[in-house]
């Protein structure tokens, strides 16, 4: 009978021992999804400084200090263009490049791709095609043209809280010194220079701007511009002088916005 008793004693001390293990696991699982959620959401401090760029073997991949960015640049004068950029090189690893995007505030120097046939692709692949849950800058096929020629183009990003890709994006463009100096955006496709200057930074619901707007049409294009200039929340600014025509060219820089992954943040730049 003892040692039924001790066997039966013992079996409960077990589950016992088993039953506390597993609650303590399951709330350890709590504080950690917890702290990820908010982490993620931007509740947190959102990130300022960039990663190390990712380093693709493939191809050259520039640093900041190898490009530079010039708005002086006479663009109407005939001579050769010579991208600082190896199209060759990187179409040679992934023809789906069709740009590189340059700015020095934030700094970004990354590839711009465009899938011919999935516009999810980038999603979570990089810039060689592998799998990567940073994904890869990228403008889709279905509304966007590869030479960066229609009136809106939207250059899509991840924000990721370790400060690649667009993860500093809006912290560094909401700092209250951003627009004390002119900014600006470059995009180096194989012939020839494009340079923007940033007008406006924005945020906007978790609508498709490309399906939702049809940019042609200059009256669209100029109702989307008075959305813009018409949110006057804090952190977000437009440049009255630089607010552009239907008759411009504009890129968008699209991300998750810091706090609320559903809405997206904006930062608007139309060609000089």
């Amino acid at each position: 009978m003892r040692k039924k008793q001790r066997s039966l004693h013992g079996g409960y001390m077990r589950n016992r021992v088993v039953l506390i293990v597993i609650s303590v696991l399951m709330f350890a699982a709590a504080i950690a999804i917890t702290v990820y959620f908010f982490w993620a959401n931007g509740y947190m401090k959102p990130a300022t400084e960039s990663s190390p760029t990712t380093s693709y073997e493939a191809f050259t991949y520039p640093s900041i200090t190898e490009l530079t960015i010039d708005p002086t640049r006479e663009t109407d004068i005939e001579e050769p263009y010579i991208s600082p950029i190896n199209f060759d090189e990187l179409n040679a690893a992934n023809p789906d490049i069709i740009g590189w995007i340059y700015m020095e505030n934030p700094q970004i120097s990354l590839p711009i791709l465009r899938s011919p046939t999935d516009d999810t692709q980038y999603l979570y692949h990089d810039a060689e095609g592998n799998y990567n849950r940073e994904g890869a800058l990228f403008v889709e096929h279905q509304y966007n043209s590869a030479d960066f020629s229609d009136p809106v183009t939207i250059i899509y990003g991840h924000r990721m809280s370790n400060g690649s890709m667009f993860g500093t994006l809006q912290a560094t463009t909401q700092e209250e010194t951003f627009f004390e100096t002119p900014q600006y955006i470059v995009i180096y496709t194989p012939t020839e220079q494009k340079t923007y200057r940033i007008f406006a930074i924005t945020s906007v619901d978790s609508q498709h701007l490309l399906i939702n707007n049809d940019f042609t049409d200059p009256e669209q294009f100029d109702a989307f511009i008075d959305t813009v200039y018409s949110n006057n929340s804090i952190g977000y600014t437009h440049l009255d002088d630089l607010r552009p025509t239907s008759d411009d060219h504009i890129i968008i820089l699209s991300s998750c916005l810091w706090g609320d992954r559903s809405s997206r943040f904006l930062v608007l730049a139309v060609e000089i």
